[in-house]
């Protein structure tokens, strides 16, 4: 249970980007390592695995509309 209430915060901040910064996986990458610096105890697993995490739970959400 905590783990979807972990996912739930990370997008509701992902959600808050304007869309131009999530257009692209490097945006997804780029804001989970930010995450993590800035909320080091968000994710409770080994911090090393963090980011890997929260990009499965963003890379879904990435926009599609500005790909063409």
């Amino acid at each position: 249970m905590a783990q979807l209430d972990e996912r739930a915060r990370v997008l509701e901040e992902w959600f808050r980007l304007p869309e131009s910064r999530r257009r692209h996986a490097t945006d997804a990458v780029a804001f989970a390592f930010r995450l993590l610096r800035e909320q080091p105890d968000l994710i409770d697993s080994p911090h090393d695995m963090g980011h890997e995490l929260i990009l499965q739970w963003l890379l879904p959400y990435v926009s599609k509309t500005g790909s063409g």
